[in-house]
């Protein structure tokens, strides 16, 4: 039975960056997965996520995002793969509703470089668009596209370099405690090992397998992503040189999100709802087929939106959003044992703290402090708000 400082159990984005930071920082590291380097049963597959700091969410992101920023510049300084693509980012609404606003708020309150765009204006700059007046926009410049897929697999594999063990197709079974405060962890096909510290970071999986105190705060959605054609004479309208990045607040209230074709190998511009069409499950429903009605809802919206789209996707799947009950972060450690650290429900805009956050959990697993204040996302937040 081989002994390590920090075993991390799920090696999607927020287990791949943990793995990489502890080893890196010396500690003795293993990391265990329940399938393979690459798989879609998780948050954490596919090849695209957004990255932007001027976040409608909330100020209270916005250390862990301006950490999270260097450290993807950091990581694509080790490679000559490109795993971050420029290409601005617009968040558009009605005037003075949820992501104009929460978006000059938070890019005001953190001076990041942005500007304001009248309906007029965004219809000039990036005619993809089809807008009515009446809406804005924030422009903010530095925002990116984060490879999703290389980011995590550069993780691991800088994590290998740096003396990290990992096993794939194991699933932890028991966490127990054996001599004082180490922790013996037994997997499915009955290896043990020991750790001074654990983290667990298995998404959707975490509250019914390892950490039932999670179980009030944690639910399940399947949520569907599209990918649509550009029509022939519009399609240097949806390339990353004239499209950027979006969201796009509809009238009805109903958020949609989207990254330009070309930036990866998916072929077509990827688009999806955030705040609809989501179908409750249960971790080990991992049924990617998406419902018909759900295609021609979301067909409705891209002929307003973008009429030089094909309205019918060429592709759909759908993915876990593992949701809090305030659709913020769980980041802390265990009720029952202190040296097992959690990051979980990331709701659907996590991947691009990745880097951030698997930094602060892998200080926390070997006793320093994170340079990020993480109280916000504390569990106990739940016993003063009574959710």
């Amino acid at each position: 039975m081989k002994d390590y400082d920090v075993i991390v159990v799920g090696l999607g984005i927020m287990g791949s960056s943990t793995l990489f930071h502890a080893a890196r920082s010396g500690a003795s590291t293993l990391g265990i997965e329940s399938f393979g380097p690459t798989h879609q049963f998780g948050s954490s597959h596919g090849e695209t996520r957004i990255f932007r700091r001027a976040y409608w969410e909330g100020e209270k992101y916005l250390p862990l995002l301006n950490r999270a920023h260097q450290l993807w510049a950091e990581l694509q300084a080790t490679t000559d793969e490109k795993l971050i693509v420029p290409t601005g980012g617009i968040f558009i609404g009605p005037q003075s509703t949820g992501v104009v606003k929460g978006s000059r708020n938070t890019a005001k309150a953190g001076a990041i470089a942005h500007e304001v765009l009248d309906a007029t204006q965004i219809r000039r700059r990036f005619p993809a668009f089809h807008i009515p007046d009446g809406m804005e926009a924030i422009y903010e410049p530095g925002a990116y596209i984060v490879m999703a897929n290389k980011v995590r697999l550069q993780m691991i594999d800088l994590a290998i370099q740096n003396g990290a063990e990992t096993r794939f197709g194991r699933m932890v079974k028991k966490i127990e405690k054996c001599d004082g405060s180490v922790l013996l962890i037994t997997t499915n096909d009955g290896e043990k090992f020991r750790a001074r510290s654990v983290v667990i970071t298995t998404g959707p999986w975490m509250a019914r397998d390892l950490l039932p105190e999670l179980s009030n705060h944690i639910s399940s959605k399947r949520v569907p992503i599209y990918w649509f054609d550009n029509l022939d004479k519009h399609k240097q309208d949806f390339t990353s040189d004239n499209f950027p990045v979006f969201l796009y607040e509809h009238p009805d209230g109903h958020l949609i999100y989207g990254i330009p074709a070309g930036a990866s190998s998916e072929r077509g511009v990827k688009i999806g709802f955030h705040n609809r069409q989501h179908v409750p499950c249960t971790p080990n429903d991992i049924k990617k087929t998406v419902s018909k009605q759900h295609i021609a809802e979301m067909s409705r919206y891209i002929k307003q939106l973008f009429p030089g789209l094909n309205p019918h996707p060429i592709a759909s799947r759908s993915c876990f959003y593992t949701m809090s009950t305030d659709e913020n972060f769980l980041i802390g450690a265990s009720e029952k044992f202190s040296n097992i650290f959690f990051a979980s429900a990331c709701s659907g805009h996590g991947f691009k703290f990745g880097s951030a956050i698997g930094e602060s959990l892998a200080l926390l697993a070997q006793g320093k402090r994170p340079p990020i204040d993480l109280s916000a996302f504390a569990v106990s937040r739940f016993d003063v708000s009574g959710k």
